[in-house]
């Protein structure tokens, strides 16, 4: 599992303990956002209106439309950084975004500051959700330093209480960065990312990211226009730095001009003309019981202190009263229980190759405790999505493991990803079972690639889905489609080099020398193997 952090992260660090919450859990809903918040009710809808008047700008930077199809995000709040940092088990983090297989999700702090070169909660959040929007949105292939630029540049974005709104405040928290760090010459940092670039320096790379998307956007001619046709000639496939200078101009004159923009005076445009967006927001009370699942939720996915999480839920899921939602919860932490040792195995290894490795024939787990669990809540819950959809993985699993390709149990496991699918039919995690269901059982036919590209356009920011969709599409000899889908997380400075693993594999493909994703074993992506851990 993957997740895009706003700080560079040195150590892992265990968490002794659960955080407590003392306050009442609200849930939020509105079009794009379910938010959950142990703080005041009135703060939280606020919070969401904020949510939704920047995906609203985003969408109008853009001129883009809405798409009813895919899932809304999940936002935790908690009360500080220091929460965040128990949550996520690592230091100097004040909020996260999880693209998930079994729905995406972000943490972010409450904490307001007034100090200009300090980060508030809202802007982490803001930096992570454009990382969000970028991936759901994009099928170009963003490099690295626009990924990053563009999600520091709109994270300063101020809405106001008369409906004005502020946007491209400078990021000052990067002032230093580009100050003191080393500088990076324009053809490196165009090309950040690159397997011959990936060592350089991350700090510099986030403040120079900024500064240029910054000058882009508001001092070039165009606001922007010239960041579209570099993006688009990307996407026809021309080369990184003809790409620019075709875009941009000569290289070394955006060079010059660069430095000098950061010693000028940067400006930038409130405006007072209110944002048009869905203002469709409820807030509900959870009960006590309702508000302890979503605490225990939230820290096991977020994996700091996954242990007292996973005692807690057992505890919790012990008793006679426990709901499905609770149980769901404990199976989700059994299942991810099961797989821990072979994770720690495979520590640092490429997320491709795990794969690889995994179908080739590891010792199955035992996830007797899960298929407990979660038949318990289908008890309760017979029409339950998530409890059907692990039923379902955790069928498929125990059969794949013992070779049994005969039992009719093969059966249920697809009916129970079937009925996931009827209840939800935009539920990504039911359909990747179905596929899945399919081709470890050798059937493979259109559907697969059917069922594959639905899910990939309900949740596009799981790059462990689009790898799948990806080999799919390479296994039926659509190389070119499968390597443009992969182009962005290869570009990804937070992990590129799965995704270029991945191109070579399929560049291999299309060479004659791998027969099939199937063979190569690659049809089974890490998400399979670590969503819920």
């Amino acid at each position: 599992m993957k997740r895009f952090v706003i700080t560079s992260l040195i150590a892992a660090l265990a968490a002794s303990s659960a955080p407590a919450w003392a306050g009442t859990w609200h849930r939020a809903d509105s079009d794009h956002f379910i938010i959950y918040g142990d703080g005041r009710p009135g703060d939280l809808e606020d919070f969401a209106h904020e949510l939704e008047k920047f995906d609203s700008l985003l969408r109008m930077l853009w001129r883009l439309p809405e798409n009813p199809a895919q899932r809304k995000l999940t936002i935790y709040t908690v009360g500080s950084s220091d929460e965040v940092e128990r949550i996520i088990g690592r230091p100097n983090i004040a909020g996260f975004y999880s693209p998930r297989l079994d729905g995406s999700f972000a943490v972010s702090n409450r904490i307001q500051t007034s100090q200009r070169d300090a980060l508030s909660g809202k802007e982490v959040l803001f930096h992570e959700y454009a990382h969000h929007f970028m991936y759901r949105n994009f099928s170009v292939p963003a490099p690295s330093w626009f990924i990053e630029g563009f999600a520091e540049f709109v994270a300063t974005t101020e809405f106001k209480k008369n409906g004005g709104w502020v946007f491209g405040k400078p990021a000052f928290h990067r002032a230093t960065e580009v100050e003191y760090a080393s500088r990076i010459p324009i053809r490196a940092l165009l090309q950040f990312g690159s397997e011959a670039h990936e060592k350089r320096d991350m700090t510099a790379f986030y403040g120079w990211s900024w500064a240029l998307t910054h000058m882009l956007y508001t001092a070039e001619e165009g606001r922007g226009a010239k960041v579209v046709d570099y993006l688009n000639r990307l996407n026809r496939g021309e080369e990184n730095l003809a790409a620019a200078e075709a875009a941009f101009g000569d290289l070394d004159a955006l060079d010059r001009k660069l430095a000098a923009y950061v010693k000028s005076r940067i400006a930038y445009s409130p405006s007072s003309k209110p944002i048009a967006y869905d203002d469709n927001i409820t807030v509900t009370p959870l009960s006590d019981a309702q508000g302890r699942v979503v605490e225990l939720a939230m820290l096991r996915r977020g994996g700091g202190t996954f242990d007292r999480a996973l005692a807690d839920l057992r505890e919790l899921g012990g008793s006679d009263a426990a709901g499905a939602d609770a149980l769901v919860q404990l199976a989700r932490a059994e299942y991810a229980k099961a797989h821990r040792k072979e994770d720690e195995d495979e520590e640092g290894d490429d997320q491709v190759a795990k794969a690889t490795a995994a179908i080739a024939g590891d010792a199955a787990v035992d996830l007797s405790a899960a298929l407990t669990a979660v038949d318990r809540a289908l008890a309760l819950a017979p029409l339950h999505v998530e409890a059907s959809v692990l039923k379902s993985r955790i069928l498929m699993e125990t059969l794949s493991d013992a070779g049994d390709y005969d039992s009719p149990k093969w059966d249920e496991a697809e009916q129970y990803a079937l009925r996931a699918n009827q209840a939800e039919p935009n539920n990504p995690e039911a359909l990747y079972a179905y596929a899945q269901l399919l081709l470890r059982q050798g059937r493979r036919d259109e559907t697969v690639e059917e069922v594959l590209r639905s899910a990939y356009a309900y949740a596009p920011e799981v790059r462990d889905l689009r790898v799948a969709y990806a080999f799919e599409l390479a296994a039926n000899r659509n190389y070119d489609r499968a390597i443009a889908l992969l182009q962005i997380i290869a570009n990804d400075p937070h992990g590129g080099g799965t995704g270029r693993s991945a191109i070579a594999r399929i560049e291999a493909m299309r060479g004659g020398t791998r027969k099939s994703a199937v063979e190569d074993g690659l049809d089974e992506t890490e998400e399979e193997l670590q969503d819920d851990r």
